[in-house]
């Protein structure tokens, strides 16, 4: 396909008005999650080198807070094309994709699997030796994400001889596995390395493979049990790479996930340990708006990171700690929404490519009132993949049914099978809801609205219920085809919050901040003036909402 043939597709296909009529209704202008998605989509096949088998270009450099040029790495191959495949894949899980997605998804299959080498590792093939551990994890992310949508046995053959060329490569030490090869001078850094416990415990909660787990569990008893880096109290106690707190929240949630699959770990206590890392991380590098630190000590806030804390947090709301949902409420309205570059006509960017490189991708070092904060650096990758993984765990889990009962966790417009909600907040306080069956609805209260103060029309049995510490209001009678609205108060407020050093005064709505100051340069954010949500309003991907099939 021509390049230009390309950008047409592209903007026919991604690229639709303010408003779009869903289940024959007007909707307003608010937060859609396909509307990100999308551009992060376009980001994602427009960064991949056609003149070298596709490969990813991870870094858009940048200088005197310009970018610059696209450049390729040393974290392209296993680490970029690994997230490229995973997030392509997890995008058709959310709506319906196009031609050219489905292109772009075998072309980064290809490359994916064209670096898997005669051991069954991922290579390096300009140094021809084994890829770095983390991206090693992220290769496996992208071919686990692969094998959960298509089920193929060549495909589950392949991620079995990876797990067992990696428990091969690994030194065994009594009741656990390390890597020598990631440690730098101060730390052990086994986080580089158990990132990859979430991808193969996935990976065995499909197949039930028996050494997928035995590998995990012996990974997970390094990173626990055998690195000082963290304390048991939950404090990480290295800066830098060796603090890199998406790594490090990433590897809890496997670690979780592994002791829930039924192996040897104590599960109360790893649930316990985590517990107390996500909220040392929540108490000393977050703001409440959703800026989290790239690592310990950072100044910056790293877009894969914002998804990590989520990710973490999905998994202690599992145990119980249903106040998380207000973080991730409010971390994906806020700081992940504005962590992507979606105006750069006032960027003035010379090269098409760069621009095109770089519009939907999502910031790797950003201050919670601009991107592009660094004077010379690099906008990586990596966290193109990182924006889509948390929109797609946000969709993924912002509405639940289970075979009785339909639960509405997050306040945004969505739908399932068994309902559609639209969602009029910030600029007003109501939800419309919309049956699809006669399903109960649960519909979770934010912390600041009492469950009394909640006013629902089109419902008769309206109660209230608590889920892991959490009102939730009860509707009984729902019915399909019917139409209940919740009405609430929105309380507006202004708060003041240290943020690595800088003191920013931040004006909410609800769970929605409309603008914080100072405002920031070269590229400010939060520019949500008359509650905009943005340089210009969001716009609806024209496409139905799709149930993901994969269940990260």
């Amino acid at each position: 396909m021509r390049r230009r043939d390309f950008l047409a597709l592209g903007a026919a296909s991604l690229a639709r008005g303010p408003l779009s009529s869903s289940a024959g209704s007007l909707q307003p202008a608010t937060l859609d999650l396909r509307e990100p998605l999308g551009r992060s989509v376009q980001c994602i096949m427009h960064r991949m080198d056609p003149s070298q088998n596709f490969r990813p270009w991870f870094a858009v450099d940048v200088e005197n807070w310009k970018p610059v040029r696209l450049r390729h790495d040393v974290w392209d191959f296993g680490d970029t094309g690994g997230r490229f495949l995973e997030a392509l894949i997890l995008a058709r899980q959310m709506v319906r994709p196009t031609s050219a997605m489905l292109l772009y998804e075998e072309r980064s299959r290809r490359f994916v699997n064209s670096l898997i080498g005669p051991d069954g590792l991922v290579e390096n093939p300009e140094t021809q030796r084994a890829d770095h551990m983390f991206s090693q994890g992220s290769a496996l992310y992208g071919l686990v994400t692969d094998y959960e949508e298509s089920r193929s046995p060549q495909l589950a053959q392949r991620i079995q001889e990876f797990i067992h060329a990696l428990d091969r490569r690994a030194s065994h030490a009594g009741d656990y596995l390390w890597f020598p090869e990631v440690a730098t001078k101060i730390a052990p850094c086994s986080h580089m390395a158990a990132y990859q416990v979430l991808p193969v415990v996935r990976f065995y909660e499909l197949t039930h493979y028996q050494p997928a787990l035995r590998y995990a569990e012996s990974l997970s008893r390094w990173a626990l049990y055998h690195d000082p880096t963290i304390t048991v109290d939950g404090v990480i106690t290295k800066t830098g790479w060796e603090g890199h707190l998406h790594a490090w929240l990433d590897t809890h949630t496997g670690v979780i996930r592994c002791a829930r699959a039924g192996g040897n770990l104590d599960a109360k206590a790893v649930v316990a340990r985590s517990h107390r890392l996500l909220e040392w991380v929540k108490r000393n590098y977050t703001a409440p708006f959703g800026w989290v630190a790239d690592s310990v000590g950072s100044t910056t806030c790293e877009t894969d990171t914002i998804t990590s804390f989520i990710r973490l947090a999905l998994e202690l709301i599992k145990e119980g700690h249903g106040d998380y949902w207000n973080d991730i409420e409010r971390f994906v309205r806020n700081q992940l929404i504005e962590n992507q570059f979606r105006d750069l006509g006032a960027r003035r960017i010379r090269g098409e490519n760069i621009a095109l490189g770089l519009s939907g991708a999502f910031e790797s070092y950003a201050h919670p009132n601009t991107l592009i904060a660094l004077k010379k650096g690099t906008i990586e990758g990596c966290c193109i993949n990182g924006g889509l993984r948390g929109l797609f765990l946000a969709n993924q889990n912002a509405i639940v049914e289970t075979s009785d009962e339909v639960r509405i966790n997050l306040l945004w417009s969505g739908g399932t099978s068994g309902v559609e909600v639209v969602s009029h907040m910030p600029y007003e306080g109501r939800l419309e809801i919309s049956p699809k069956s006669r399903k109960q609805l649960l519909v979770r209260c934010p912390d600041w609205l009492p469950s009394r103060a909640a006013r629902v029309d089109g419902a008769d049995s309206v109660t209230t219920v608590g889920v892991g510490g959490v009102d939730y209001l009860r509707i009984a009678d729902a019915r399909s085809g019917s139409r209940i609205t919740l009405r609430l108060d929105q309380p507006g407020f202004e708060r003041e919050y240290s943020v690595a050093g800088t003191t920013y005064r931040v004006r909410w709505r609800g769970d929605t901040v409309t603008e914080i100051k100072p405002v920031g340069a070269p590229y400010p954010i939060f520019e949500r003036t008359s509650l905009s949500l943005g340089k210009t309003p969001f716009k609806y991907w024209n496409t139905e909402w799709r149930q993901p099939k994969v269940h990260w």
